[in-house]
């Protein structure tokens, strides 16, 4: 019987953990509609990846999702772009990921085309004179690496988990010639580097992504949202993420009741992956139902899988909420 689905996982050692917690989100998410194999990406043997991936290709999938080793994504990207093989990768951080055409469909996908849309912006403003400030994870270190081959940005690491007001004050010198700032991340690192340098006095352009109209970061900055901007996804705003925390309550509860232990986010990414390749396996044509999907508001976050830029906006608090600025 043809099997139509791979899933590219470490099913051996010690990252066997993290596939294992995958798999029981994406079974929770399929309910045994479908069947699947599962190929280790890492094997105790002498064979390339290279040669596993294509001896997937030659099983004819209908979907391969995965791999989630770093090291393994832009080889396979490679290859399913190449081969036209429909690709799901749910667990990346590699921005370039997103360059490889209309048959791979990272889950960060969207950073990709944020990154894109600022820089568009930013040149319709005649203003590319900025800094990237990032924090030393592994998206920060995947945006400042995509940016530096698209126009060399300069860059100033955070790095204190307790932003010093001294460390403030050197900042402001680090920053003074540059028009505007692009935080990577939207961790409290980098939030309460930006509020201090809202209160230090710093007045000019501030952008930041999505992340930031999570529920736990909004709030702290409504006082402080004078020039800052938010390169956003289409209709997500902080009433949605209230909602999302809502059907993750209600998934971590069953979770709980059926695994008896909380989900992680593996589990979480994993439950979003098997409802969005679910929903896909019923359409007739896999690669134009991605392509037109749009956004997935899923449990583990929002990603945007259709390789479209116009479910990108910059939005600006105001008193009327959020909205949407076109130049």
């Amino acid at each position: 019987m043809l099997i139509p689905i791979y899933l590219i996982l470490p099913d051996s050692g010690d990252l066997k953990i993290l596939s294992e917690e995958f798999l029981r989100g994406f079974n929770f998410a399929i309910k045994g509609e479908f069947e699947y194999v599962i190929i280790d990406e890492d094997p105790d043997t002498n064979i390339s990846f290279s040669e596993i991936y294509k001896a997937i290709i030659n099983k004819n999938p209908k979907i391969v999702i995965g791999p989630i080793l770093n090291k393994n994504q832009r080889i396979s990207a490679e290859l399913s772009m190449r081969n036209k093989v429909i690709q799901i990768i749910p667990i990346t951080y590699d921005v370039f990921l997103g360059t490889y055409g209309n048959y791979v469909f990272p889950f960060n996908f969207k950073t990709y085309i944020s990154l894109l849309k600022f820089l568009e912006i930013a040149r319709q403003k005649g203003d590319t004179n900025f800094v990237l400030l990032y924090e030393n994870t592994i998206n920060g270190l995947s945006i400042k690496k995509f940016l530096d081959s698209q126009i060399g940005v300069p860059t100033i690491a955070i790095k204190n988990n307790k932003v010093a007001e001294a460390s403030i004050v050197e900042i402001m010198k680090d920053i003074k010639d540059y028009n505007s700032i692009l935080f990577s991340d939207g961790g409290i690192n980098s939030v309460n580097t930006y509020l201090n340098l809202r209160k230090q006095g710093y007045k000019k352009d501030v952008y930041v992504f999505d992340s930031w109209l999570s529920s736990d970061i909004f709030p702290m900055i409504i006082g402080f949202s004078e020039n800052l901007y938010i390169v956003a996804l289409e209709n997500i705003s902080y009433t949605s993420y209230l909602l999302k925390l809502d059907r993750k309550y209600k998934f971590i509860e069953s979770y709980k009741k059926l695994y008896n232990t909380e989900p992680t986010n593996a589990a979480l990414i994993g439950y979003d992956t098997g409802n969005l390749v679910k929903e896909a396996l019923k359409s007739e044509d896999i690669k134009e139902f991605l392509l037109k999907y749009g956004v997935l508001q899923g449990i583990s976050g929002d990603y945007l899988i259709s390789k479209n830029s116009e479910y990108i906006k910059i939005l600006k608090l105001t008193n009327k909420g959020l909205e949407e600025l076109k130049w």
